[in-house]
């Protein structure tokens, strides 16, 4: 609502000074509307009231304009802008021709020019957009002060007091008793005393910065303003801003004063500074002045999206970001987090504990002058990556280790005895621990954790063990070679053994759980030929060689021929080879026998079966360690049957005893 002065011709005091659409007189006054005429779209006369309506609806009354305790020539009507420009709107009516004294009269109807008569910059003498309504009412001219209206019969023109230099919208009480016409009271030409004043402008807006967002909008500009002078009469509060003059609207009761501009002429602005000024002017349009200025400063560019790191289900939402920016982060139920980025551009807000394998989450970032930068989504990773270990049985004590994980980006540790060492990721499926990375393990298990944890922090976790062994194994037993039988031996169980000919061949086997082991007999080897044999256990240790000497000689064994009446008998023979086995064979049955170490063999009394009377073939064949084998026959006959009674012949007492007997039978005569 506009601001209504009334200010007494008698006393040339300020009656009223009211905020709104309406005002009645009491006396002979001057009425100050503080609108622009160029906003006014008519003004009437309703009875004894002045009815002003303006372009945007509004209207205005001023009660006892016509009539009431003045005579209605007594009442003046003039129209301010907020620049301070005052227009006269003098009536037409014949009852108001007496407005001002007829000097005042002959020069608002003449047509002469105000600037004529002064010969100084007046405004145009009516805005181009005035309405026709208003123009045909009344005379509607720009005047410097209000004074000459002040006087009901001064003889003064209004237009001469414009050579008296007073600030537009300036209210003067340049004389009392203004019905004198010999008022002879000296002028006012003291400016209101701003000692005490309070003046300043403050930050603009809350940081000093204009941003992107107040840069295409408007800003408000404020500050305070107080202990104004006690004799101004009109106070205005102007700021330039990039070469553009806005004035204030100024809050006395409060103390301070605002402004709305243009982010665009702050931007535009070339020096980046507010000069502000209150000007005071007292009744007599003496006017005093203070500036002040405040600098501000322009940032109108967006930060780079945060960075997001990568989010699990528990563990906080980190990234970076523009240091000392504001981070707003929103999960996907559009609850949001805030934080302010550290001097080394780090964040870090609470995870809320309810997010899903692939829900999106979203960070802005504005700077602390308020620009904010485009966002920047992150994807929830809740799945951990799979990883393994080989595990391992080595001779080496600072092995390397190695296995697989499904996650290219997982960071691989590897703990060994509680100690981590961090691994490397191939990115192929595979990780790795490098040869000698671990300190010298001692002989035995050991257990080894492998975790994976990818760039959201989920873990992946396996174990196995690796055991050192560094002991080797003891050299393999090569039993007696020949010519032709495979190559057989003992070695560790599950060890390797290499077994190498006189010819520079090899053969490799494993020995099983019995650590027996067997390779090819080439065919070709000969007696006293050299074949070695190295055993390497599952660790990687070798044994030292053993060597064994190709025997193809196989022993010689005989039988002695045997008669007997014993039909279990004992049987013997010779074996040249006191380590070859003598097995005896009678009617295709195998009887082991005794060798004897001395060259001799046996087959003791009774092992046999009762044999029946007669001839029954004997084989016997020694087999020495190398597999050579010794053969030969024999019969034995069992002859349990008594012979017949022998024949005496006669007997003399000189010659010999003699008679017949069974054949070979052996007689026995006693005398």
């Amino acid at each position: 609502m506009p601001e209504i002065q009334i200010i007494a011709k008698d006393s040339h005091k300020t009656l009223v000074t009211t905020e709104g659409t309406s005002a009645k007189l009491s006396e002979a006054s001057v009425v100050l509307v503080k609108v622009a005429a160029s906003d006014v779209l008519v003004v009437n006369r309703e009875g004894t009231n002045a009815v002003i309506r303006l372009k945007n609806g509004e209207t205005i009354v001023i009660e006892g304009f016509f009539s009431g305790t003045a005579e209605p020539a007594d009442n003046s009507l003039v129209f301010q802008d907020q620049n301070g420009q005052l227009i006269w709107a003098k009536f037409k009516d014949a009852e108001n021709d007496a407005d001002a004294d007829s000097d005042a009269d002959a020069d608002a109807d003449s047509d002469v020019e105000p600037q004529a008569l002064l010969g100084e910059d007046l405004p145009a003498a009516l805005p181009a957009e005035a309405p026709q309504a208003l123009v045909s009412d009344v005379i509607y001219q720009p005047i410097s002060s209000i004074q000459p209206l002040l006087y009901h019969d001064a003889g003064v023109n209004p237009w001469l007091w414009a050579a008296v230099p007073l600030v537009a919208g300036g209210i003067i009480a340049a004389a009392s008793n203004s019905g004198s016409s010999n008022d002879s009271s000296p002028a006012d030409t003291t400016p209101p005393n701003t000692n005490g004043v309070t003046f300043s402008v403050d930050p603009v807006t809350s940081d000093n910065i204009i941003n992107s967002t107040e840069a295409a909008g408007n800003v408000t500009v404020t500050g305070s303003l107080k202990n104004i002078p006690t004799d101004a009469a009109n106070t205005v509060v102007t700021v330039v801003v990039n070469g553009v003059t806005y004035t204030a609207n100024v809050d006395k009761a409060a103390g301070t004063w605002s402004v709305v501009v243009p982010g665009s002429g702050l931007i535009a602005d070339s020096d980046k500074t507010i000069d502000a000024k209150v000007t005071f002017t007292d009744a007599a349009g003496n006017s005093s002045n203070i500036n002040e200025s405040k600098s501000y400063t322009v940032d109108t560019t967006a930060p780079t999206a945060p960075v997001i790191d990568p989010i699990n289900a528990t563990n906080p939402v980190t990234g970076t970001a523009e240091p000392g920016s504001t981070v707003k982060v929103t999960f996907p139920d559009g609850t949001t987090a805030t934080v302010v980025a550290g001097p080394d551009g780090k964040w870090t807000v609470p995870n809320p504990g309810d997010l899903k394998d692939g829900d999106k989450v979203t960070a802005i970032a504005t700077d602390p002058a308020g620009n904010p930068s485009t966002p920047s989504t992150g994807t929830v990773d809740t799945v951990a990556p799979s990883v393994t270990v080989t595990t391992t049985l080595t001779n080496d004590s600072t092995p390397a280790l190695s296995g697989t994980v499904n996650d290219p980006t997982a960071k691989v540790v590897v703990t060994v005895d509680g100690v981590n060492y961090p691994a490397t990721n191939n990115g192929n499926g595979t990780w790795t621990l490098a040869d000698n990375t671990l300190p010298a393990l001692t002989d035995g298990p050991h257990t080894v954790t492998v975790t994976a944890t990818d760039p959201a922090g989920n873990v992946g976790t396996t174990n196995a063990v690796v055991t050192i062994d560094t002991t080797a194994p003891t050299a393999p037993v090569i039993d007696p070679i020949n010519a032709t039988n495979p190559v057989t031996g003992t070695a560790e169980p599950g060890s390797t053994v290499k077994v190498t000919f006189p010819d520079g061949t090899t053969a490799t086997v494993v020995a099983g759980p019995d650590g027996k082991w067997t390779a090819p007999n080439p065919g070709d080897l000969k007696d006293g030929d050299k074949v070695t044999a190295i055993a390497t256990d599952p660790a990687g240790n070798p044994s030292t060689p053993s060597t064994g000497t190709v025997d193809t000689v196989a022993p010689t064994v005989t039988v002695t021929t045997t008669l007997t009446n014993d039909s279990t008998p004992a049987l013997s023979g010779t074996v040249n080879d006191p380590t070859a086995k003598v097995v005896v064979t009678v009617d295709g049955v195998n009887y082991p026998a005794t060798n004897n170490g001395n060259g001799t063999w046996t087959l003791a009394d009774n092992t046999l079966p009762a044999l029946t009377d007669g001839p029954h073939t004997v084989t016997v064949t020694a087999t020495d360690p190398a597999g050579n084998v010794g053969t030969t026959n024999a019969v034995v006959t069992i002859d349990t049957t008594a012979p017949n009674a022998p024949v005496l012949d006669p007997i003399n007492a000189t010659d010999p005893v003699t008679g017949t007997a069974e054949a070979g039978s052996t007689v026995t005569v006693s005398f």
